[in-house]
């Protein structure tokens, strides 16, 4: 058991991935070291805990754990076929966070307890509920769950949980399961069955190429017929400039020297004598 004060979280994390035979039993609970980057060496735990075939007990209380750290020790879960017991007890998970645990031990063969009590969310949601029912449709071990949950379908998981104790007696002691196990495992000997196999990718066509762009066609103008312009016009020949009539010096002279009529003069008064 790892007793904190002696190694720091990241030398502790490196024993993990290292694989330590004297290390069977995790405890970072309430590890000073280890909540100071609490989200960061959750995530590098959780890779070291894929590969790692010697601890069964991990106890990480009150470590700071959020949802996000959740989903990355749920993926260890899936793989680890190791660990018998996780203790997340106060932590900082929320529904989210106990939904992602419940998918990770949907694939997990060995963890028997699972402790999520006294979370920042008090009362986990009716989805974690829902989610962790499904997930006892592959997993035949989980034997013991704490958390607070409120809901009216709580006796479906208790009727699981029965199912599993059950499950695990009758292996004990070299008995059939088959009529005890779910639907989709029948026929199966309580194996789950294999995923079926991704569908192989479809190969990407080349991009086409960029069309060539085109030059937007030239709009013809019209060409604008110009107006004919008239010839100038030819101008009026000068009008003839009338020649001075002479008078004959003769006749005018003849005028000159006729004699004027003359006027008879008035009568001159007479004189009478007395």
């Amino acid at each position: 058991m790892v007793v904190f004060g002696q190694k720091t979280a990241k030398q502790i994390i490196e024993q993990v991935a290292k694989n330590d035979a004297g290390l069977t039993t995790l405890d970072l609970s309430k590890s000073a070291s280890f909540c100071m980057k609490s989200l960061e060496n959750t995530l590098a735990l959780s890779e070291a805990l894929k590969t790692n075939t010697v601890i069964k007990t991990v106890i990480m209380r009150e470590c700071e754990i959020v949802d996000e750290g959740a989903a990355a020790l749920a993926e260890a879960l899936a793989v680890n076929s190791t660990i018998e017991e996780l203790d997340l007890q106060t932590n900082k998970l929320s529904t989210t966070g106990a939904i992602s645990i419940a998918l990770g031990l949907a694939r997990n063969k060995s963890v028997k307890t699972l402790n999520l009590m006294d979370q920042s969310q008090k009362c986990l949601g009716e989805d974690a509920l829902e989610t962790m029912i499904a997930m006892f449709e592959t997993n035949l071990v989980l034997t013991k769950i704490m958390w607070k949950v409120d809901s009216r379908r709580a006796w479906e998981l208790a009727k699981l949980i029965t199912r599993n104790v059950e499950i695990g007696r009758r292996q004990a002691d070299g008995k059939s399961i088959e009529e005890i196990l779910p639907t989709k495992l029948r026929g199966s000997g309580g194996t789950a069955p294999a995923a079926a196999p991704a569908p192989p990718a479809r190969p990407v066509a080349a991009p086409a190429p960029a069309p060539t762009p085109v030059a937007a066609p030239v709009a013809k103008v019209p060409e604008k017929k110009l107006a004919a312009v008239p010839p100038p016009a030819e101008k009026p020949p000068p009008a003839p400039v009338a020649e001075p009539i002479e008078v004959e010096k003769d006749a005018a002279e003849d005028t000159e020297g006729a004699p004027q009529d003359e006027k008879p003069a008035a009568d001159a008064p007479t004189e009478t004598s007395d």
